[in-house]
């Protein structure tokens, strides 16, 4: 079995199990030294929700190192074959290996977690060939994957705040505290920034 640690939309439960239907011991951890950014552009917008390639609004999250920074995420445990469809899923990232702590009794772990990038290391690690980078990606995007001037996709961003909400209020306030935009502002501070961006009927929650 494969420990997996999942940060965005994975932190709701019936979300994980609709991607990986037969994970086991799903629990909430720590994750220290590591903060959520939304700096990688993600093509499922593009390709299958209509949005443009030219909008700004087309981050997706991922994560990088942060001195005193812990992120509170969900771990489960899949075997190799769903982790293989996983990792097709989420094949922009790099993955790393974490340590991690259980939320309520501190047992330690370590797990599999996504993480940032880069175009140049995608293209020559992930993608063997121009076809294979042409058929992921470049039918549907030209720019780089990896950007700083990119915004939060409001429906992913409402779908990641929802998630974090299902698991009571301090793991949301942990995701709206350690979570950036691409140009370093927390999402609580960008939501702030941007009132009525995502309207109550799509999220419930309280980020002032």
């Amino acid at each position: 079995m494969i420990s997996v640690v999942g940060y965005g939309s994975l932190l709701s439960e019936q979300s994980a199990r609709e991607t990986v239907p037969n994970l086991s011991n799903y629990r909430l951890v720590r994750v220290p030294g590591y903060r959520r950014v939304f700096d990688k552009v993600g093509i499922v917008f593009i390709s299958r929700h209509g949005m443009s390639p030219d909008s700004l609004e087309l981050a997706s999250c991922s994560t990088e190192a942060a001195d005193g920074v812990d992120i509170i995420a969900a771990q489960f445990e899949c075997s190799e074959s769903d982790f293989l469809e996983l990792y097709e899923r989420e094949h922009r990232y790099r993955w790393i290996e974490v340590e991690t702590c259980h939320l309520d009794t501190g047992e330690p772990s370590r797990g599999r977690m996504c993480t940032g990038y880069s175009d140049t290391d995608y293209r020559l690690n992930k993608c063997v060939t121009e076809a294979e980078y042409q058929r992921r990606v470049g039918q549907y995007y030209a720019g780089p994957l990896w950007r700083r001037d990119i915004l939060p996709n409001p429906r992913y961003l409402a779908f990641c705040l929802q998630s974090a909400a299902t698991q009571g209020e301090s793991v949301l306030q942990n995701f709206l505290d350690t979570s950036f935009t691409a140009d370093g502002r927390s999402v609580r501070q960008y939501l702030a920034d941007n009132p009525g961006l995502i309207p109550a009927e799509v999220v419930e929650y309280s980020y002032r």
